[in-house]
């Protein structure tokens, strides 16, 4: 039961993540349909990332109330409707419509989808469990940042958006024959989260892990078309890499907690660190493609490994309300991505991507100091004999 399950609420994270970055390697063919400046198209991400800020807060604790398998696939539907929608879409206005119903559908799977893998897993350490989770929504934006630019190139950008909708449709059917899990109703709320000191540290790290990730992705693909003229599809291709580590970094640094070798904050500080030092590369003038791509993994890593301890942390830290923080460490990666996204923009526009880069790094700089005020999940945890923990 619990392989299946969180086979299927990975591939809803998939199916999620490509609505982080469908529009994203096809600015370039939908700037020009609408007349779009570079501004404007980084506000695309903000619309979807502005809209899961705020219903995120709100929502959080449905899981915890409804049952997450109901809530999941409630946020899977949306974000359905919203990648049809922003295909079908006539006018700039509606692709922005678009994108701002996907993001409710992501405050929806996002937070539920933790806390179903939370009721897989009962007692037992879920970082493993938690880090395939998460792998699938930087999985799945890579996925768009490989494919769409390709089926863009030859069917047009709106039949790209055809084939991510009926992907997100399967992900749906099949999700509904996930097992349950049950409904654990908490005491806490939101404004509990909201006074939790300890839990805004677990959003900045999120913020500064996810968020800038994200907002990279966004970006990442115009930067190789911009700086090497690169073709599109090879464009997409390359910087699709970025994501395609955070795949792998987010299983890879719950194992690294799940077996002793490093704790939450050691995982959390060398994600911090590794996007300090990839964006360096990014930055540096003139610098050559390999150096280039080489900064964009270092990206990828970053922003993946520190995730399961992220959340595992927030989790411990209010036990009254579980949901509600990690709802919280949720919107730190969405505010990441929802200012992020155009503030890199604006930056592209008026300085260059020097700028942008430089953006990335003060926000991993910035989680790189609150390592040193939080405590970890290790911190508020007293383990039990063989798997789990308990509260203290």
């Amino acid at each position: 039961m619990r392989a299946r399950g969180v086979l299927l609420v990975t591939l809803t994270a998939v199916a999620t993540g490509v609505t982080y970055a469908d529009h994203a390697p096809l600015i370039p063919l939908v700037a020009s349909e609408f007349g779009l400046s570079d501004l404007e198209a980084g506000l695309l991400s903000t619309a979807l990332f502005v809209t899961f800020f705020l219903a995120t807060l709100p929502t959080s604790g449905f899981a915890d109330r409804l049952g997450p398998k109901r809530v999941v696939a409630s946020g899977v539907g949306l974000a359905l409707a919203g990648s049809v929608l922003f295909g079908l879409a006539p006018s700039y206005a509606v692709a922005l419509t678009a994108k701002a119903i996907e993001g409710v559908g992501a405050a929806l799977a996002f937070p539920s989808g933790a806390r179903y893998i939370a009721g897989l897993y009962g007692d037992a350490r879920s970082h493993v469990g938690l880090g395939l989770f998460g792998a699938g929504y930087p999985l799945g934006s890579a996925a768009a940042l490989l494919a769409l630019p390709a089926l863009a190139s030859a069917y047009g950008w709106r039949a790209a958006f055809a084939v991510s909708s009926a992907f997100i449709a399967v992900a749906l059917v099949l999700w509904l024959a996930a097992p349950a899990v049950p409904a654990v109703p908490r005491t806490g709320t939101m404004r509990d989260a909201l006074r939790c000191a300890n839990c805004w540290l677990a959003a900045l790290q999120h913020a500064a892990g996810i968020g800038v990730a994200l907002a990279s992705a966004t970006w990442i693909t115009v930067y190789l078309l911009r700086e090497f003229a690169l073709p599109l599809a090879l464009s997409g291709l390359l910087g699709s890499s970025l994501l395609v580590l955070a795949v792998f970094a987010r299983p890879f640094g719950g194992v690294l907690v799940t077996r002793g070798l490093l704790g939450t904050k050691a995982v959390m500080r060398l994600g911090d660190i590794a996007i300090v030092a990839g964006v360096g590369l990014l930055a540096i003038p003139g610098r050559p493609l390999p150096l280039a791509l080489g900064g964009a993994l270092l990206v990828g890593v970053g922003a993946g490994l520190p995730y399961a301890g992220v959340f595992t942390t927030a989790d411990a830290s209010l036990p009254a309300a579980p949901g509600a923080a990690q709802g919280l460490a949720a919107v730190g990666g969405t505010a990441g991505v929802m200012i992020g996204a155009p503030v890199m923009g604006y930056a592209v526009q008026t300085s260059g991507f020097g700028a942008a880069w430089l953006f990335v790094g003060a926000v991993a700089a910035l989680a790189l100091a609150g390592t040193f005020a939080m405590k970890g999940e290790e911190d508020l945890r007293v383990p039990l004999r063989g798997a789990g923990a308990r509260l203290v």
